[in-house]
């Protein structure tokens, strides 16, 4: 029973088979062996003929006729990229959106149709039935053919075999940049054409002679402009592990694989008025007001105090603005270089304010040798140093030790000891009754720094610490604009040259 069933099993998949047979002749046959069908159809018909799967195979690539029969000359395919559109640099995540029309030109001889005199057109049916060298870009991000409704693909067959295949792309190429002159940077991004299944033995990629790369006229971007646009073509090689195994030893072997590569390269250069006016513009001005302590009274403690923290803290809120849309990066980047010049600016006003705070509120007169830079600094950081006594004429006329200071024609004259550098009013009085003249012709007067600067018999100065304060605040008057001016210079002479 169970013979009988698969008896008649058998003949049943025979008869399909014959049935099925039958039907490929008829609607295959004809169409390779009648080429009147060919000579006299419409073009739906001649390119169901041309691109028939029994006298055409797309896996195969096509052989230039100088070609050897066996290897064959490498298939020349010719590369034209048209730019309409460019979309913003993200520099954060290092690419840039375009919108491109690709076409690829190449030429099959198997697809010759001399007997018609106009191209045959069409789209992805067409693709599907041709060969095609797979070109993809090797720097891409995220792409994908644009189009509403289908994919704007185009395929052109000319009598002459010659192939045209065109694509509009939407694509994000990945751009490596270079960001240590940010935001004065110039960047060059590529768009590398590669063949994804043939190497340089096989199929050759080249630019076309006439207008490899054409740019749209009406181009704009927002944040950069596009200086340049150049191509080129060059050779990578590849390395390939492969194994080998003998009857004794298995081992490792590299073998290098040749890929034609086509290049084509923008250079963009960044508008920098945005940040000019954003970033650089208010950061002078916070350094600047920073140096309005300089004009206020050392002892202001509050005034001095809120002016430099609030500048500080409104300059690091103005620089993570900028960070932030900037990758992480091991290098130092320009604006990092400018951030920390006007920092270390801003914090010195404190430094100083809080320096030239401490030396007003000390009690003792510092002795100096010279008035200048050298002596007030080195006597001011150590005044525990131990120093010769002094004695400067200041209008007072000193006489023996321990005699009382006496008031003659005018201005007072008193002894002064080591230990005693104040007037008192036990002094004052007993200098008033020594000499009693009226109290009209009698002044007391607050010493200055010109005051001073007369020699006493040890030839040393003596200044107040009220009066270095306000010596050190003169001095930062200029030191600090000064040293900003060449900072200035140096920086912006490095970002454009």
């Amino acid at each position: 029973m169970m013979i009988g069933y698969r008896g008649r099993g058998l003949r049943t998949l025979q008869a399909v088979t014959l049935v099925y047979t039958a039907f490929c002749v008829q609607t295959v046959q004809p169409a390779c062996s009648d080429d009147s069908t060919a000579d006299g159809g419409n073009r739906v018909e001649m390119l169901m003929w041309l691109t028939d799967p029994c006298r055409y195979d797309r896996w195969t690539r096509p052989i230039p006729p100088d070609g050897n029969s066996k290897t064959g000359a490498p298939t020349r395919v010719s590369a034209r990229v048209y730019v309409y559109f460019l979309g913003s640099v993200e520099a954060q995540q290092l690419h840039f959106t375009a919108h491109l029309l690709i076409r690829y030109r190449w030429r099959d001889d198997r697809l010759v149709h001399s007997s018609s005199k106009s191209s045959i057109q069409g789209e992805n049916k067409l693709k599907e039935r041709v060969w095609t060298p797979h070109v993809y870009i090797v720097n891409e991000h995220d792409s994908n053919i644009m189009g509403s409704g289908r994919q704007d693909i185009l395929v052109t067959v000319q009598p002459d075999g010659t192939v045209l295949y065109s694509a509009r792309l939407k694509v994000s190429l990945l751009c490596m940049m270079n960001l240590q002159k940010f935001p004065f940077d110039q960047q060059t991004c590529p768009l590398i054409l590669e063949s994804w299944t043939y190497n340089n033995t096989h199929l050759e990629l080249v630019w076309e002679h006439d207008s490899p790369a054409i740019l749209n006229s009406n181009l704009r971007m927002t944040e950069y402009n596009l200086v340049s646009i150049w191509t080129d073509a060059t050779v990578s090689e590849y390395t390939l592990l492969s194994t080998t195994e003998n009857k004794h030893v298995k081992k490792n072997e590299y073998s290098p694989l040749s890929v034609e590569h086509v290049h084509y390269y923008g250079k963009f250069e960044r508008e920098v008025g945005h940040y000019i006016m954003d970033y650089y513009v208010p950061s002078i001005m916070l350094v600047v007001v920073s140096w309005v302590s300089f004009w206020l009274d050392p002892n202001a403690v509050p005034g001095r105090t809120t002016l430099g923290t609030s500048t500080m803290l409104t300059f690091i809120t103005l620089s993570r603005n900028i960070g932030s849309s900037l990758p992480k990066v091991s290098y130092i980047k320009a604006t990092e270089i400018w951030f920390l010049v006007c920092t270390a600016f801003i914090f010195g006003s404190l430094v100083e304010f809080a320096f030239v705070n401490t030396i007003w509120r000390r009690k003792k007169n510092v002795e100096l040798k010279k008035v200048n830079s050298k002596h007030i600094f080195k006597s001011t950081l150590t005044p525990q140093m131990q120093r010769k006594s002094i004695s400067v004429d200041s209008g007072i006329d000193r006489g023996a030790a321990g005699a009382s200071p006496t008031v003659t024609s005018g201005k007072l004259n008193r002894r002064e000891n080591r230990s005693r550098s104040l007037l008192t009013v036990g002094d004052l009085d007993s200098a008033v009754c020594t000499n009693p003249e009226p109290l009209e012709n009698f002044s007391i007067r607050v010493p200055t720094l010109n005051d001073n600067k007369t020699v006493g018999s040890g030839g040393l100065f003596t200044l107040t610490p009220q009066e270095i304060a306000q010596w050190i605040d003169q001095r930062s008057r200029i030191a600090f604009p000064a040293a900003f001016l060449v900072f200035n210079c140096f920086y912006w002479l490095y970002v454009y040259v």
